[in-house]
Protein backbone atom coordinates (compact mmCIF):
# COMPACT_ATOMS: atom_id res chain seq x y z
CA UNK A 1 0.00 0.00 0.00
CA UNK A 2 2.75 2.08 0.57
CA UNK A 3 4.09 1.99 -2.58
CA UNK A 4 1.16 3.42 -4.22
CA UNK A 5 0.25 6.16 -2.13
CA UNK A 6 4.32 7.25 -2.89
CA UNK A 7 3.50 6.89 -6.49
CA UNK A 8 0.31 8.59 -6.50
CA UNK A 9 2.15 11.99 -4.51
CA UNK A 10 5.31 11.13 -6.98
CA UNK A 11 2.97 11.17 -9.88
CA UNK A 12 1.32 14.53 -8.41
CA UNK A 13 4.77 16.60 -7.52
CA UNK A 14 5.58 15.57 -11.22
CA UNK A 15 2.76 16.93 -12.61
CA UNK A 16 2.81 19.98 -10.59
CA UNK A 17 6.14 20.36 -11.42
CA UNK A 18 4.86 19.88 -15.47
CA UNK A 19 2.25 22.28 -14.76
CA UNK A 20 5.04 24.90 -13.97
CA UNK A 21 7.15 24.65 -16.34
CA UNK A 22 5.00 24.43 -19.56
CA UNK A 23 3.96 27.76 -20.03
CA UNK A 24 7.77 28.16 -21.00
CA UNK A 25 8.08 25.23 -22.78
CA UNK A 26 4.41 25.13 -24.79
CA UNK A 27 5.98 27.44 -27.33
CA UNK A 28 9.01 25.48 -28.12
CA UNK A 29 7.33 22.20 -28.26
CA UNK A 30 4.36 23.38 -30.58
CA UNK A 31 6.94 25.64 -32.95
CA UNK A 32 8.66 21.83 -33.65
CA UNK A 33 5.67 20.12 -34.49
CA UNK A 34 4.65 23.25 -37.04
CA UNK A 35 8.63 22.84 -37.98
CA UNK A 36 7.49 19.21 -38.95
CA UNK A 37 4.53 19.37 -40.04
CA UNK A 38 4.66 22.28 -43.03
CA UNK A 39 5.92 20.21 -45.28
CA UNK A 40 2.83 18.29 -45.23
CA UNK A 41 0.74 21.27 -45.53
CA UNK A 42 -0.05 22.47 -49.05
CA UNK A 43 1.65 25.94 -50.29
CA UNK A 44 -1.24 28.04 -49.67
CA UNK A 45 -1.50 26.26 -45.97
CA UNK A 46 0.09 28.10 -43.48
CA UNK A 47 0.64 26.57 -39.68
CA UNK A 48 1.95 29.39 -37.00
CA UNK A 49 2.16 29.01 -32.77
CA UNK A 50 0.72 31.93 -31.41
CA UNK A 51 0.00 32.87 -27.82
CA UNK A 52 -3.12 29.86 -27.83
CA UNK A 53 -1.60 27.31 -29.57
CA UNK A 54 -0.69 26.55 -33.24
CA UNK A 55 -2.74 28.15 -35.56
CA UNK A 56 -4.13 27.26 -39.18
CA UNK A 57 -4.63 29.64 -42.14
CA UNK A 58 -5.31 28.95 -45.67
CA UNK A 59 -3.81 32.30 -47.26
CA UNK A 60 -4.91 35.13 -44.35
CA UNK A 61 -8.22 33.29 -43.60
CA UNK A 62 -8.18 31.66 -39.69
CA UNK A 63 -9.01 27.79 -40.23
CA UNK A 64 -8.45 25.86 -36.99
CA UNK A 65 -6.29 26.31 -34.18
CA UNK A 66 -4.63 23.82 -31.64
CA UNK A 67 -4.45 24.79 -28.21
CA UNK A 68 -1.64 24.25 -25.78
CA UNK A 69 -3.53 22.42 -23.41
CA UNK A 70 -4.34 19.59 -25.85
CA UNK A 71 -0.33 18.14 -25.46
CA UNK A 72 -1.52 17.19 -21.73
CA UNK A 73 -0.49 13.79 -22.14
CA UNK A 74 3.18 14.85 -22.05
CA UNK A 75 2.56 15.57 -18.45
CA UNK A 76 1.05 12.14 -17.20
CA UNK A 77 3.65 10.33 -20.15
CA UNK A 78 6.59 12.42 -17.21
CA UNK A 79 4.71 11.22 -14.09
CA UNK A 80 4.25 7.62 -14.92
CA UNK A 81 7.49 6.70 -16.16
CA UNK A 82 9.61 8.58 -13.67
CA UNK A 83 7.49 7.75 -10.79
CA UNK A 84 7.04 3.46 -11.62
CA UNK A 85 8.58 1.92 -8.67
CA UNK A 86 10.87 -1.05 -9.22
CA UNK A 87 13.02 0.44 -12.35
CA UNK A 88 16.42 1.92 -12.13
CA UNK A 89 16.74 5.36 -12.82
CA UNK A 90 18.33 4.87 -15.98
CA UNK A 91 15.21 2.43 -17.60
CA UNK A 92 13.26 5.13 -15.96
CA UNK A 93 14.70 7.51 -18.18
CA UNK A 94 15.12 5.89 -21.08
CA UNK A 95 11.28 4.48 -20.89
CA UNK A 96 10.35 8.77 -20.54
CA UNK A 97 12.55 9.39 -23.67
CA UNK A 98 10.50 6.71 -25.75
CA UNK A 99 6.93 8.06 -24.48
CA UNK A 100 7.88 11.18 -25.10
CA UNK A 101 8.79 10.95 -28.89
CA UNK A 102 6.03 8.37 -29.26
CA UNK A 103 3.45 11.31 -28.03
CA UNK A 104 5.38 13.89 -29.90
CA UNK A 105 4.95 11.85 -33.34
CA UNK A 106 0.99 11.06 -32.35
CA UNK A 107 0.59 14.97 -31.69
CA UNK A 108 1.96 15.35 -35.27
CA UNK A 109 -0.16 12.99 -36.74
CA UNK A 110 -3.08 14.92 -34.68
CA UNK A 111 -2.21 18.60 -36.01
CA UNK A 112 -1.73 16.75 -39.91
CA UNK A 113 -5.18 15.25 -39.65
CA UNK A 114 -7.08 18.21 -37.80
CA UNK A 115 -6.16 20.26 -40.55
CA UNK A 116 -7.31 17.51 -42.86
CA UNK A 117 -10.31 17.39 -41.08
CA UNK A 118 -10.99 21.11 -41.52
CA UNK A 119 -10.29 21.20 -44.81
CA UNK A 120 -12.51 18.87 -45.75
CA UNK A 121 -15.28 20.17 -43.62
CA UNK A 122 -14.44 22.93 -45.94
CA UNK A 123 -15.26 21.42 -48.87
CA UNK A 124 -18.44 19.66 -47.08
CA UNK A 125 -16.63 15.78 -47.79
CA UNK A 126 -16.06 15.33 -43.78
CA UNK A 127 -17.72 12.30 -43.15
CA UNK A 128 -17.82 10.04 -40.50
CA UNK A 129 -14.87 8.31 -41.14
CA UNK A 130 -13.11 11.88 -40.71
CA UNK A 131 -14.83 12.76 -37.26
CA UNK A 132 -14.21 9.16 -35.65
CA UNK A 133 -10.39 9.51 -36.69
CA UNK A 134 -10.10 12.87 -35.28
CA UNK A 135 -11.94 12.07 -32.10
CA UNK A 136 -9.52 8.63 -31.72
CA UNK A 137 -6.66 11.31 -31.89
CA UNK A 138 -7.67 13.52 -29.09
CA UNK A 139 -8.59 10.84 -26.87
CA UNK A 140 -5.53 9.17 -27.48
CA UNK A 141 -3.24 11.92 -26.38
CA UNK A 142 -4.81 10.87 -22.64
CA UNK A 143 -5.21 7.23 -23.59
CA UNK A 144 -1.63 6.87 -25.30
CA UNK A 145 0.63 7.29 -22.22
CA UNK A 146 -1.34 4.74 -19.85
CA UNK A 147 -1.23 2.17 -22.71
CA UNK A 148 2.27 2.12 -23.45
CA UNK A 149 3.37 2.30 -19.86
CA UNK A 150 0.79 -0.86 -19.04
CA UNK A 151 1.95 -2.76 -22.01
CA UNK A 152 5.93 -2.05 -21.24
CA UNK A 153 5.10 -3.31 -17.22
CA UNK A 154 3.16 -6.69 -18.39
CA UNK A 155 5.93 -7.19 -20.63
CA UNK A 156 8.15 -6.92 -17.69
CA UNK A 157 5.94 -8.98 -15.68
CA UNK A 158 6.12 -11.65 -17.83
CA UNK A 159 9.16 -11.81 -19.17
CA UNK A 160 11.50 -10.41 -16.35
CA UNK A 161 13.95 -7.45 -16.81
CA UNK A 162 13.61 -7.44 -20.56
CA UNK A 163 11.46 -4.62 -20.87
CA UNK A 164 14.31 -2.44 -21.33
CA UNK A 165 14.29 -0.02 -24.67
Amino acid sequence: MTKIVLFLIGCALVLTAFALVWPLVAPLYAQLQVFCVQPLLGSELRATVDSEGIAVYRDEKFLTRQEFLSFGGLGLTLALWLMTPGFSWKRRILWTALGLIILFFWHVLGLWVLIAFIQALEVKRAGGLMTLLYSIIAIGDWVMPVVLWGAVLLSYRFWGSGAAP
